[in-house]
C-alpha cells in the first residue's frame, strides 16, 4: 500500500487488507500449516502499523496479567523494519512462502521502488479530495519507473477511495481519475469503496470486529485478477 503523501488512510488500509487476507489464510491452510500475514511497517516517519500491533500486546499483557490468563496472540506478523535491504527481505519472505503486506511511508520514494520490484500488486488508497488527489499521478509515475524492473511479470495496480463522504464528491474524484494513466492505460480504481473509515480508524491497537468493507474490497481485487487470468488464456489458446 503506497501512496506518496501521508494522511491517504495507507496504514488503516494496509491493516485491514492483511487482517481479510489472514482470516481467509488461516481458513484455507489450516493451524498447523499456517503462516501469518506478515506486515512490514517501512513508514519511516509514522510507524503507526508497528504502534498498532504493540498497542494490542501491551494492552492484552495487562488483561491476560489481571485476570491470570495467556494473552491473546495478535494474528499479524507485524515488523518495523530497518529498511536498507527492503527489496532483498521481501524477497525471502515471499520465499517462504508468506504473505507480504508493506506499509510504505509518504515521502519515501526509494523504499516505494524497492517494495514495488516485488510486488503482486500495488494498492494506492485515495480520500477524494484534492490534497490526496494531487500526489495520484506522481505516485504511478514513481510506479511506472521500476515497473520493467520487477523480478516476475509486473504488478497490477488499483486506487481505492477510501474515505468517501458524498456520492458527488466520489462521482468527481472518478472524473478525474479517468484522465490519469499508468503505463498508456486507464487506471484502475476499485468499484467497491470505503465509507466508514472512521469506525474503522477506531480501531488502532485492536482486532477488528468489522473487516465487512475491506473483505468487499479484497473479493473485488481477486475477481478482476481472476478475469484478467482467463482472459489472457483465451488469447494464448
Amino acid at each position: 500500500m503506497a501512496h506518496l503523501k501521508g494522511g491517504s488512510t495507507k496504514t488503516t488500509t494496509t491493516n485491514y487488507l492483511a487482517f481479510v487476507r489472514e482470516l481467509r489464510r488461516k481458513r484455507k491452510t489450516g493451524k498447523a500449516k499456517h503462516l501469518p500475514v506478515k506486515v512490514l511497517d517501512a513508514d519511516t516517519i509514522s510507524q503507526t502499523t508497528y504502534r498498532w500491533a504493540k498497542k494490542f500486546k501491551d494492552a492484552e499483557a495487562r488483561r491476560a496479567e489481571a485476570r491470570n490468563e495467556q494473552p491473546r496472540e495478535y494474528p499479524l506478523d507485524v515488523e518495523r523494519y530497518p529498511f536498507e535491504d527492503l527489496d532483498e527481505y521481501i524477497a525471502e519472505l515471499r520465499a517462504e512462502g508468506r504473505d507480504v503486506y508493506a506499509d510504505i511511508g509518504g515521502g519515501n520514494v526509494q523504499l516505494f521502488h524497492k517494495a514495488l520490484r516485488h510486488a503482486d500488486r500495488l494498492v494506492v488508497p485515495l480520500s477524494p479530495s484534492e490534497f490526496d488527489f494531487d500526489r495520484v499521478d506522481p505516485t504511478f509515475h514513481e510506479a511506472a519507473t521500476v515497473f520493467d524492473e520487477h523480478t516476475r511479470d509486473g504488478f497490477e495496480t488499483y486506487v481505492l477511495l477510501s474515505r468517501k463522504i458524498s456520492d458527488k464528491q466520489s462521482r468527481e474524484c472518478r472524473d478525474e481519475l479517468a484522465k490519469l494513466s499508468f503505463r498508456g492505460e486507464p487506471l484502475t480504481v476499485l468499484d467497491t469503496e470505503v465509507e466508514s473509515l472512521i469506525e474503522y480508524t477506531r480501531q488502532l491497537g485492536k482486532i477488528p470486529p468489522n473487516l465487512d468493507e475491506y473483505t468487499d474490497v479484497w473479493d473485488e481485487i481477486m475477481r478482476r485478477e481472476a478475469a484478467k487470468r482467463e482472459a489472457l488464456k483465451a488469447v494464448v489458446g
